[in-house]
């Protein structure tokens, strides 16, 4: 069953490719961007991340923790994603255990459609910048995003229908504010008293 805004997001502890340990629920006075991708040989999942590391400047002034989810193995990680220099932890999870956790599925028709109803994502990832598709590891998983909020639970709630179909930008930077607004006025103690 899909997850909901308002539901406690599902807890899990994991290592990054670098050895580091990250777990959700984590620090409490965060939140968190959680981010599922397909095999890091993935044109529009390497495109996403260029742009999450794009806006990263911006994110970080909202304090907001970012994990992004692959599908792959630490190896391939390490070997095929186009950015060697990614300022946010990446989570390998080749058998799939968190993204069953987040009932994060394939779609054929998703994949499919990706390709014949709105390849302009696609199309830029491989042409624009150079993210040539790597078929190792390819699947048709598709994309979701989760903001959690520093309660620990499901602030906003994205399945993509295709692989380029991600949380945008405005509806979470609008999240953000709100959870920034609520921690201002002191509603929540918890956090207003983490603010730096």
């Amino acid at each position: 069953m899909k997850l909901k805004p308002g539901d406690v997001a599902p807890s899990f502890q994991v290592t990054d490719v670098h050895g580091e340990t990250h777990s959700i629920p984590g620090n409490c006075c965060r939140p968190t961007l959680l981010s599922f991708y397909r095999h890091a040989g993935c044109p529009p999942c390497n495109l996403r991340v260029h742009e999450l590391m794009l806006a990263s400047e911006k994110l970080d002034q909202y304090n907001v923790q970012i994990l992004s989810v692959f599908e792959s193995t630490p190896e391939h990680i390490r070997k095929d994603l186009a950015h060697g220099d990614v300022p946010f932890p990446i989570l390998p999870d080749r058998e799939r255990h968190l993204y069953r956790k987040y009932a994060v599925n394939t779609s054929l028709r998703g994949f499919l459609s990706s390709f014949l109803l709105r390849p302009q994502y696609s199309v830029k990832a491989i042409f624009k910048y150079g993210y040539f598709p790597k078929f190792a590891e390819a699947t048709t998983m598709m994309p979701a995003d989760f903001l959690i909020a520093p309660d620990g639970r499901l602030k906003l709630v994205h399945y993509g229908k295709d692989l380029g179909d991600y949380l945008a930008f405005d509806t979470l930077y609008g999240a953000l504010d709100e959870l920034s607004a609520i921690s201002t006025k002191g509603v929540s103690a918890s956090v207003a008293g983490c603010i730096n």
